[in-house]
């Protein structure tokens, strides 16, 4: 079919697939599911794509060549779906069956050890779910039911959903390196089961990545205490003085101000990465309309509480790190603005010295013209006596020599000032 459009945009398709981008998987129980949350960098990304490549051929299957952010595939009983997102991949693998035990036996005993073993990255979140039908008018499950797959004294627990499906964990992780969740499924659509699940899983994988700031934060508020005693030191210098010239303090404050950039620069991302995590967790807790179940803590409410601190944390520090560099950025300021003034000052000062060292050489220059004519002068009407009595012996004209040598002084230095000037101001016009 023909289209009847203008040129498309090259990006019109990608933009548009961007609502489609994180679909969510169609669970139903009975089923269990393993996930994974892998931490990657760019070597990692570079070995993933061959790694899932070596799965599919094990199942016998070839992966696309070209690579893509998310997959889906489905190996016989199990199916696998990957999500590549930024800084982590997502993986999660689904098997239907019996789930008398799901701890037990988890959807990774039924993957090849050596490949899960060597996914690349590093993990951040595995979690074992399993999925249980259930109805709203069932009673919940005691808690020494749920005391065989969980630490019942960190156990929390809501009900999700439109249908108020109930969702159990503790948050533990158990002696096999997973923590643990259980879903009794009220929802009589799996689309609904899937899109719980996915905001479930979000929410342990967002808190995760929000955490990894934590420890930063915590060194980082020390680092910046004893900067702030630094700087505090310096700007109290500026402002009460001290034996350090100006000039040295602007060295010194310069060298910290290079220090701060240094350390901003080394926590920005991860700091701001952290508070877009944290509202992810938020939106994400939100979204599934809890409600609580009767004399267990609501899992909204035990994160928030859990959570607050940390972000208080990561917060505190990355407000601290931008309000240090801004005073920083002013202390710089301040100096170099009287830095400046003083400078200026003392050019002034040296330009009216220049204008009085002007002035006295223009003085001098003055006197040493005078002298200058009265010198060219005498000599001048010296050479004019000379000529007249030489022209008496010879015989020319008959003058009193003393009497010419008298007329000819104002003459003579009439001319020669006449000429001093013309050449002075000859040289003031081309010389500037």
């Amino acid at each position: 079919m023909q289209l009847m459009l203008p040129v498309e945009h090259p990006q019109r398709r990608d933009l548009n697939n961007e609502v489609h981008a994180r679909p969510y998987e169609i669970l139903q129980a009975l089923e269990r599911l393993s996930y994974l949350a892998v931490l990657v960098d760019e070597h990692d990304r570079k070995r993933e794509w061959m790694h899932l490549a070596d799965l599919y051929a094990r199942y016998g299957q070839t992966l696309p060549l070209q690579e893509e952010k998310h997959l889906r595939v489905d190996l016989g009983e199990l199916r696998v779906k990957v999500e590549r997102h930024n800084e982590f991949t997502r993986y999660k693998f689904v098997l239907q069956g019996n789930l008398n035990d799901p701890y037990t036996d988890p959807v990774t005993n039924h993957l090849p050890g050596d490949w899960l073993a060597a996914i690349p990255g590093q993990t951040l979140v595995a979690m074992h779910i399993a999925i249980r039908r259930g109805s709203p008018s069932e009673a919940a499950p005691s808690l020494d039911e749920l005391a065989q797959y969980f630490d019942t004294t960190t156990l929390v627990g809501s009900r999700v959903g439109r249908n108020a499906s109930p969702v159990y964990t503790d948050f533990r992780i158990h002696a096999d390196g997973y923590t643990r969740l259980l879903f009794i499924d009220h929802n009589p659509l799996s689309t609904q089961t899937g899109r719980l699940m996915l905001r479930l899983l979000e929410v342990e994988t967002y808190r995760m990545l929000a955490l990894l700031a934590l420890p930063q934060a915590r060194n980082l508020v020390s680092t910046l205490n004893k900067a702030n005693e630094r700087l505090t030191y310096i700007t109290d210098a500026i402002a009460l003085g001290t034996n350090k010239t100006d000039e040295k303090l602007l060295d010194e404050l310069s060298e910290f101000a290079a220090k701060v950039e240094n350390m901003v620069s080394a926590n920005y991302y991860r700091l701001a990465a952290t508070r877009a995590y944290f509202g992810l967790v938020a939106n994400r807790l939100a979204e599934l309309r809890e409600s609580p179940i009767e004399s267990i803590p609501v899992l909204g409410g035990f994160l928030n509480r859990r959570l607050e601190p940390a972000k208080q944390t990561c917060d505190a520090a990355a407000n601290w790190l931008d309000l240090l560099s801004n005073r920083v950025s002013h202390a710089g300021d301040l100096l170099r603005s009287r830095v400046d003034v003083r400078r200026e000052a003392q050019n002034q000062t040296l330009l009216a010295a220049m204008d009085r060292r002007s002035e006295l050489q223009l003085h001098l220059q003055q006197t040493v013209e005078g002298l200058s004519v009265a010198a060219i002068t005498y000599y001048a009407v010296s050479l004019i006596g000379y000529l007249v009595k030489g022209s008496e012996h010879i015989g020319f004209f008959h003058l009193d020599a003393d009497v010419v040598k008298a007329v000819a002084i104002p003459v003579v230095a009439g001319l020669v000032y006449i000429g001093a000037r013309h050449v002075r101001h000859t040289i003031q016009r081309t010389g500037g």
